[in-house]
């Protein structure tokens, strides 16, 4: 598993980002996910396959984060299974995936209670299944994708059958289908991010190529994962080096977005002022470093503060921004 893969495995596991990912993103806010109530289930699932020799072969398939809770809502409450995939690419046959998780799961559930059901001489063998009125938990899973173009793999199972156009609404009575929840974090409008807080909030805003200031500043985060996971995603070391530099208090106390956003324009204000400076031997010091930062100021008014972060450490780029603004000689 590659550093993205952990950092954001551990971002996906807090407790308060989980539980809106499900309330919010899968049931959009019709019931109510308690984080302090989460528990965490072991995300390795285990099913057995029969294979062509007649012989039983293990089957091990690992979920990026996967935990139990109840459902609240106005009439009842009853217990899930949540696990959510997290997905750097599009993966083109994610509902199978999907899918054969989910049934991993129900599979290992019923195992369990046929196993418990023999060792009571409920159950005189495996083949019996389980008793008569056997419940099982519902399993729900989330795959959390957050590439950088958006998902155009199938939504559902449905989406890659090979069936004629003609024989599709029959197919669609007749065939089973499985639909996959999705968010796709970094191509979400500014509603569907507004319906979230907290360290959610501040990782799908920071994820965007274009801050929105406005809501930085609402945004406050309590976990160092949600820099260590916009880090190594966006391969941007300052933010790991930023959020390394706050005690443990401050962060449980709720850092502020804005904070961090100031921390890394100053830093690409310094980098920019030492390129100019470099530059300015060549053609006078003084009007290059000048010529930065008027550069950065009328990035920041337009709210480009990625390309800020980006002409940094790119003096190609820097040089393409200035004749952008008509800055340049």
């Amino acid at each position: 598993m590659g550093e993205i893969d952990i950092s954001v495995k551990n971002f996906l596991k807090i407790n308060t980002v989980f539980a809106q990912l499900f309330s919010q993103g899968v049931y959009g806010g019709k019931v109510n996910i308690a984080p302090e109530k989460l528990q965490e289930l072991d995300t390795a699932g285990q099913d057995a396959v029969l294979l062509s020799s007649g012989q039983l072969k293990g089957v091990e398939r690992i979920r990026d984060a996967q935990k139990v809770s109840m459902l609240f809502d106005n009439k009842m409450a009853f217990q899930i299974i949540m696990g959510i995939e997290g997905q750097t690419g599009v993966n083109y046959y994610m509902p199978v995936r999907c899918m054969e998780l989910d049934a991993i799961s129900y599979s290992s559930q019923c195992r369990k209670i046929s196993e418990n059901a023999r060792e009571h001489g409920k159950l005189k063998k495996f083949a019996d299944g389980v008793p008569k009125g056997s419940r099982i938990l519902p399993v729900v899973t989330l795959v959390f994708y957050y590439g950088s173009e958006p998902w155009d793999g199938p939504l559902c199972v449905y989406d890659m059958l090979d069936i004629p156009e003609e024989m599709k609404e029959w197919a669609g009575n007749t065939i089973p289908d499985y639909r996959m929840n999705i968010i796709d974090a970094k191509h979400m409008t500014d509603e569907e991010v507004g319906q979230f807080d907290g360290d959610l909030k501040a990782f799908l805003l920071l994820l965007r190529e274009r801050y929105d200031r406005e809501q930085l500043r609402r945004a406050v985060a309590t976990h160092r994962e949600t820099w260590y996971a916009i880090g190594t995603i966006k391969k941007d070391k300052r933010y790991i080096e930023y959020i390394n530099r706050v005690s443990d208090a401050d962060v449980a106390g709720g850092v502020n977005m804005d904070a961090t956003l100031d921390y890394l324009i100053a830093e690409g204000e310094t980098r920019g002022e030492a390129r100019g400076e470099a530059r300015g031997e060549a053609r006078g010091e003084a009007r290059g470093k000048d010529k930065i930062n008027r550069l950065i100021v009328l990035l920041s008014k337009d709210g480009r503060t990625e390309d800020i972060l980006k002409f940094a450490q790119n003096s190609d780029y820097q040089t393409k921004l200035l004749k952008e603004y008509g800055l340049e000689d």
